[in-house]
């Protein structure tokens, strides 16, 4: 009985670290699928697939981040920028940094989705 109770805080700690861990994996992999699929949505189509594909991101402060424009024709530039400072559980400040930019360029024999296409 008292090794548990002198593991237990271990375990308890080790048990949260791990799940910091997973969540901000989880948040930076969110941020770079946001990136790649929001540049190739802006690149591949003239419609509002771009919209949907930043819809795709499941935490909205990230959707609201992502940025996509045209930087030369057939060509797109797509990034994400987050730093911030939050309170989290138990009053412990985190701090996010995430930084993602690519460019997208379209094969120059890819004339853009069929006509008629949604």
């Amino acid at each position: 009985m008292a090794e548990f109770a002198l593991v237990i805080p271990i375990l308890v700690l080790l048990l949260f670290g791990v799940f910091l861990a997973a969540y901000y994996a989880y948040r930076a992999t969110a941020a770079d699928w946001g990136v790649f699929i929001t540049g190739v949505a802006s690149g591949a189509y003239e419609s509002p697939a771009t919209e949907q594909a930043r819809r795709s991101v499941p935490w909205p402060d990230l959707r609201a981040r992502l940025a996509a424009g045209q930087a030369a024709p057939r060509q797109v530039r797509s990034q994400i920028t987050i730093e911030e400072r939050r309170s989290q559980l138990l009053g412990v400040n985190f701090i996010e940094a995430e930084r993602a930019s690519t460019f997208f360029r379209l094969w120059r024999f890819y004339p853009g989705p069929p006509a008629g296409a949604p």
